[in-house]
């Protein structure tokens, strides 16, 4: 139950329990997986055999791929005295790990594009709370002084898609999961898993774990909430953590749960975080956010 030490009861809803949480491992199990192209491409960019060269040959056949790596390679982030025009050369100054997370994130914008009655999302609302988090934890390992794990900025930008897989169950029980919450004292997290039989956070990790992605992008997903829980994989799960609630602090995505995200202090102790930090994160991401966003829909 996402490593809480409680154990929520549902008086009298146990098969129906039972049949929504055998529904949500079906559309788990059917869930799409990422597009075919850009699931070729995460698979050459994982391969310690590809170069640019290959990339780039795979790449070229999607226009809107390469004006956005093309575009990004130019961008003042890079700071470039002169503009590229290949491909192949835009590939090589942004190097694999961020055309890693743009793949990722071109990927996946669509789908996190979607209103989402269930958590109360308007369009765009968690694709704008995921680009946020995925930012700021790049940006909260600058202001630690920090080694940014290679899968942050995909932790970040996946670790709520579990509410695509839930929202439609959600939106059917928003009353009772409520009741349960105000009952028994529950975050929202506990009482949407005593309720729908499965939390947001669990139903994402199912998903990536079943599109084979790395341990520590799966973990990062499964215990976002709850970090201290997250065992190997704290420190990940504990940035993307403190990244979210930043995201909610700035009322972006804050939807049906944000009002009532809890900050774990193990995890802000553990990190070293202090308040000028996340200041300093806040302000940093805004800046960036713009951009990334623009290059997104454009």
């Amino acid at each position: 139950m996402n490593g809480n030490s409680k154990n929520p009861v549902v008086n009298g809803s146990g098969d129906v329990q039972g049949r929504r949480r055998a529904l949500i491992k079906e559309k788990i199990r059917t869930f799409p997986a990422m597009p075919a192209f850009v699931a070729q491409v995460i698979t050459m960019l994982n391969d310690p055999a590809a170069d640019a060269v290959t990339i780039a040959g795979r790449i070229k056949f999607d226009p809107g791929m390469t004006a956005n790596i093309l575009r990004l390679a130019n961008s003042a982030e890079f700071g470039a005295r002169r503009s590229v025009r290949s491909l192949q050369e835009a590939i090589v100054r942004l190097g694999l790990k961020q055309l890693f997370q743009l793949v990722v994130a071109s990927g996946m914008g669509r789908r996190l594009s979607k209103p989402m009655p269930g958590y109360e999302l308007a369009p765009d609302e968690l694709l704008r709370h995921s680009l946020w988090a995925a930012l700021a934890a790049e940006e909260l390992c600058l202001a630690l002084s920090i080694h940014a794990p290679d899968m942050l900025f995909t932790s970040g930008l996946l670790h709520d898609l579990g509410k695509l897989i839930l929202d439609e169950f959600v939106d059917a029980s928003k009353v009772e999961i409520f009741k349960v919450a105000g009952e028994q004292k529950l975050s929202f997290e506990m009482a949407e898993a005593a309720v729908v039989g499965m939390n947001h956070a669990d139903a994402g990790a199912a998903v990536l774990d079943q599109w084979h992605f790395p341990a520590e992008l799966v973990a990062a997903a499964r215990w976002h909430h709850c970090p201290e829980a997250a065992g190997e994989y704290e420190s990940i799960a504990s940035i993307v953590h403190v990244a979210e609630f930043l995201s909610y602090a700035e009322g972006i995505g804050t939807g049906i749960d944000g009002l009532g995200y809890h900050l774990s202090q193990e995890a802000i102790d553990n990190l070293g975080v202090r308040k000028k930090d996340l200041e300093w994160v806040a302000s940093h991401t805004l800046d960036k956010m713009r951009d990334l966003e623009k290059l997104l829909k454009d």
